[in-house]
């Protein structure tokens, strides 16, 4: 018993290890650096850097200003270029540091609050740590976590949320509700997709207890009081939306939804969920195409979710489930069937991955303690996981390694270097440039106005108009650089006011690059 005690230390060091390595791996080099950044992680930095430099939150070199954004973890990467006096590489270095500290204090939080909410559960500790382990090594997850985004420290926030409001009750004094409503707000402002988090604890709270009228309306005064509170802390963001920028919704939100098609990212949804029940292992992408897998996958996570919710359990580990039932629900609702943006699915379903680890590993530990010939079997297996974790790191390091600068595609974001790397060497500073794909290109070239709306309400207005080629116009834009590939799927490219005044002068179809000329 010692033996394998010791042994599964082991095995969650060599766990936090690769998970570790895997996050701090990409300062080994410049280029590793700049491509461990996601596109919309640089819509995020550069904002960030304007911020740092006075200009507020703005774009375009200070000239837009922008709500684009997630505002809590902006604020803190603006403290970072503020440092760094706005240095872009630095910035990016502190970003990354950042993030590597968000995931691991994430995994602290998974493991120290499973093992509290197991704690009647012989085997609490066990299934804390792999749960916490395993989530923080997943070849599936860091990547989300060092994204440049708010990701990870919008899971940090929802793991702590999630885990006190578990130990609350309705004997907790109002003090408890108020405080939890400023966490929740405070997460709200980490990301706004939180109000469906703050909906779901609401409603866990309200329906887990005793329906006798004086119970039912002591939790419906709590619930008022956290719902509330988080309304208020979250208040100036929202005002701010509506005032500058006549929407409660900030204006990246607006962009991705402007095209979307009722429920056309939800057959997309269930294989992401898959994935993350079963943390490390990736469904081949052959697989997660197919129409047959997306159905068993729905199938498998609709008997997971009413098998989560009839098991017997403790009042903690109930109101965690019902808490993230309901929030996952919530996530596939909206994104599923109101949103744009399917390439972002797997981001947006990503904050329940933390408690889908929890549950993985109690079946793990159950199943674990069941095997015959522990003594021989055991160390097979956990060699098995170690080596299946660590092959898909080291395939994802050398496929970055191996494959151009200008030709990457990992992890479901092109990194758009070869747009940015022409401008660099084209491109006058003091030219400006429009791009719909402009967080790369925005961060290494100030002067580059985005089109497709994401951080620029003035091109937002215009698509929603259909006057973007007007607006390039009227924005002294001289270049247009952008993805060769997409060209035809932008019908205003091929509009008469476009070819009258803009050339093609770079048209390389290997490169995937477009660039058309103000003539």
């Amino acid at each position: 018993m010692i033996q394998q005690r010791r042994g599964f230390f082991i095995l969650i060091i060599i766990l936090m290890l690769i998970g570790g390595l895997a996050r701090l791996i990409p300062l080994s080099s410049q280029e590793r650096m700049i491509n461990s950044v996601s596109e919309d992680g640089y819509l995020m930095l550069t904002i960030a850097r304007n911020m740092a430099l006075g200009h507020g939150m703005s774009v375009s070199d200070g000239t837009i200003p922008t709500n684009g954004t997630q505002p809590l973890t902006t604020g803190l990467w603006a403290v970072g270029y503020w440092l760094v006096d706005g240095d872009k590489m630095q910035g990016i270095v502190f970003a990354i540091l950042m993030q590597f500290i968000m995931a691991t204090l994430a995994a602290i939080f998974i493991w120290q609050g499973g093992k509290r909410l197991l704690h009647n559960s012989p085997n609490a500790e066990t299934i804390a740590m792999l749960a916490a382990a395993t989530w923080y090594a997943s070849p599936i997850l860091v990547g989300h976590t060092m994204n440049g985004l708010e990701t990870g420290l919008y899971v940090f926030c929802l793991i702590g949320v999630a885990m006190l409001f578990s130990f609350s009750n309705q004997n907790c004094s109002m003090w408890r509700w108020f405080g939890l409503g400023i966490l929740l707000g405070i997460t709200f402002w980490v990301r706004n997709d939180a109000a469906l988090f703050i909906f779901a604890a609401c409603v866990t709270h309200l329906l887990l207890g005793s329906f006798a009228f004086e119970a039912l309306k002591q939790r419906f005064l709590q619930v008022i009081l956290m719902g509330s509170t988080s309304v208020v802390v979250a208040l100036p963001w929202l005002i701010n939306n509506v005032v500058n920028f006549g929407h409660l919704m900030p204006i990246s939100g607006q962009s991705e939804s402007l095209t979307a098609v009722f429920a056309e990212n939800l057959p997309h949804i269930p294989t992401f969920l898959v994935e993350y029940l079963f943390i490390f292992l990736p469904i081949p992408h052959m697989l997660n195409t197919l129409t047959v897998v997306k159905i068993a996958c729905a199938i498998f996570m609709v008997l997971v979710l009413i098998w989560m919710l009839v098991r017997k359990l403790h009042l903690e580990e109930r109101r965690l489930t019902m808490l993230i039932s309901i929030f996952t629900v919530c996530l596939v609702t909206f994104y599923g069937l109101f949103f744009g943006a399917s390439y972002f699915i797997d981001r947006y379903m990503f904050p329940i991955s933390p408690f889908f680890a929890l549950l993985w590993a109690s079946v793990i530990v159950f199943i674990w303690q069941r095997l015959p010939a522990q003594k021989v079997i055991m160390p097979i297996i956990a060699l098995l996981f170690v080596t299946v974790i660590t092959g898909l790191h080291v395939r994802s390091y050398l496929f970055t390694k191996q494959t151009s600068i200008y030709h990457q595609y990992l992890g479901g974001y092109s990194l758009h270097f070869h747009l940015a790397k022409w401008i660099t060497d084209n491109v006058p500073k003091e030219t400006w440039v429009g791009s719909w794909q402009s967080g790369t290109t925005g961060y290494f070239h100030d002067r580059t106005i985005n089109l497709d709306g994401k951080t620029n309400p003035e091109a937002l207005a215009a698509r929603q108009q259909d006057k973007l080629p007007e607006y390039m116009l009227n924005k002294d834009i001289t270049y247009f650089v952008d993805w060769m590939n997409w060209y035809k799927m932008k019908v205003w490219i091929n509009e008469p006011v476009v070819k009258e005044n803009f050339e093609f002068v770079v048209q390389d179809k290997q490169n995937n690059l477009l660039v058309m000329q103000r003539k």
